[in-house]
């Protein structure tokens, strides 16, 4: 009996913890020469820089994110990004608030690092949003001055509905949507690339800066680094029950990014919850961290 118990066991944990598949699934390819040629089709100044704050942390084995890396425990961190623009900047992901954070289980919340991302979307000239969960588009919804920003923010109808599905009033303010193209520039050297998967409307960014360098921002697609280096997606345990997603869809993009990193040695990929990865490189990577210290429950 005990045996049985320990193979049941050790099954469930290989398929909801280590496989990776299905197999067989094809690479959903990036077109580097169409996204270059999107960044140079706006006319204008190209952004100058990349900055960003974790407003909230949680600590989690790796395997969860990404299928097959073990327990380890690792930091999935909520990530806010600003493109710095001579325009204002441009807000990616300004993350979720207290009360979500706690909900979701985040031990550790950064309330300076709100206020900042606060100020950020008052300020932008543009707000953009991988997907439409909560982490990515709480403190959106939650602006204390909502009305004054909301039409800054690029919207998909496919965006509209999975916002409108976290039943928040401000939710029905939201005035218009944006239909997209599979590569659309939006400002100067901002491309964004429809990658749909982990939700039906999930979207990457591409980044030229003035200064040539570029970046990807890869959403929850690869919410860690071994996502796209290895082409491992989420966990099953996530990805076929807590938070369901078109798995094959997504390891179709991660084997795309992962091609597209190797042919392009230069192009940054930012996963979208890694944090201390994110932190480690950040020098490397020539992106700058606000308000660096860790978030802490305050």
């Amino acid at each position: 009996m005990v045996i049985v118990l320990l193979l049941a066991a050790g099954i469930a944990y290989y398929w909801l913890l280590v496989n990776a598949g299905p197999r067989g699934v094809a690479a959903r390819p990036f077109d580097i020469a169409a996204l270059r040629a999107a960044a140079n089709a706006e006319r204008g100044a190209k952004p100058t820089g990349i900055s960003f704050v974790i407003l909230a942390t949680r600590r989690i084995p790796s395997a969860s994110l990404a299928a097959g890396t073990g327990l380890r425990q690792v930091t999935s961190g909520v990530i806010a990004w600003r493109i710095d623009t001579p325009g204002g900047g441009i807000v990616l992901d300004p993350g979720l608030s207290p009360a979500d954070a706690d909900a979701m289980g985040f031990t550790g919340y950064n309330k300076a690092g709100m206020a900042l991302v606060d100020d950020w979307m008052g300020r932008a000239e543009l707000i953009l949003f991988s997907h439409a969960h909560v982490d990515h588009v709480g403190r959106f919804l939650d602006h204390p001055q909502f009305d004054d920003i909301a039409d800054k923010a690029l919207i998909t109808p496919g965006m509209l509905g999975g916002i409108n599905a976290l039943w928040r009033e401000n939710g029905s303010h939201i005035a218009k949507t944006r239909k997209l193209g599979p590569i659309e520039a939006v400002a100067p050297g901002v491309v964004v690339i429809q990658t749909p998967g982990h939700t039906p409307a999930s979207q990457m960014v591409y980044v030229q800066l003035a200064s040539g360098r570029e970046y990807l921002f890869t959403g929850d697609t690869a919410s860690l680094a071994p996502n796209f280096e290895r082409a491992t997606p989420r966990s099953r345990l996530l990805s076929d029950i807590l938070v369901p997603e078109d798995r094959p869809a997504v390891i179709g993009w991660l084997k795309g990014l992962k091609a597209l990193k190797e042919h392009n040695k230069a192009l940054v990929l930012l996963p979208s919850h890694d944090a201390d990865w994110v932190q480690e490189n950040r020098a490397a990577f020539g992106i700058v961290s606000e308000l660096g210290s860790k978030p802490s429950r305050d």
